[in-house]
């Protein structure tokens, strides 16, 4: 029997936590403003390959393995603060660095398969993910014996993040948003990396 009270809690917390903002939206917008839709979809790619790992572990126990080995999720959360601090600086010391000379379309990217690469390492980095998956994510989960269930509901999760996530490459590597961009480049950039360092801080001092 398919247990729909479960799916529609896991749908709906799902869609509440994926579309909170965060690192992966962060790196999906910042990639399909500078780099254009191509990239900026190889980059959800990566963020969705991500989200479905700790989707599946979660719902067949993920939460077992941290309360067993407690050193797992700490050693995850200081990487994972880390590349968060280090990518928000990044982004600001290249705030003011010119974007190449616009030619009507998007601009040439660093290449699909480091733009998945990126999606991976920030969705890998994000240990609130992690938590958010280990907690409420899990609370939502289907009873384990409910197989059929919890594949439904990890079906679920891969659609809407890839919605959600397409979406936002789609709309932002669009003309209008790209041209907005270059005219303020810096501001954007140094906000974004003031938020990427601010949530690696912010995630180091978390319990």
């Amino acid at each position: 029997m398919i247990d729909l009270h479960a799916l529609i809690a896991v749908a709906l917390i799902y869609a509440v936590g994926v579309m909170s903002p965060g690192p992966n939206f962060l790196a999906v917008a910042q990639r399909a403003l500078v780099h254009g839709r191509a990239e900026a979809l190889a980059t959800a790619a990566g963020v969705i390959t991500v989200s479905a790992l700790w989707a599946s572990s979660s719902l067949f126990g993920l939460a077992v393995v941290f309360k067993l080995f407690p050193w797992t999720h700490l050693v995850l959360k200081i990487v994972g603060a880390a590349y968060l601090v280090w990518a928000g600086v990044k982004l600001w010391r290249h705030a003011r660095v010119p974007l190449p000379i616009d030619a009507g379309g998007p601009l040439p990217g660093a290449g699909l398969l480091r733009a998945y690469r990126a999606g991976l390492a920030t969705n890998l980095s994000n240990a609130k993910a992690i938590a958010f998956y280990t907690s409420i994510f899990s609370a939502a989960a289907p009873a384990p014996d409910k197989t059929l269930t919890l594949w439904i509901a990890l079906g679920m999760v891969l659609v809407i993040a890839m919605l959600w996530y397409g979406v936002i490459g789609v709309a932002l590597s669009s003309g209008p948003f790209a041209r907005g961009y270059r005219r303020a480049k810096a501001v954007i950039e140094r906000v974004c990396g003031v938020l990427m360092i601010g949530f690696g801080v912010e995630l180091a001092a978390s319990r």
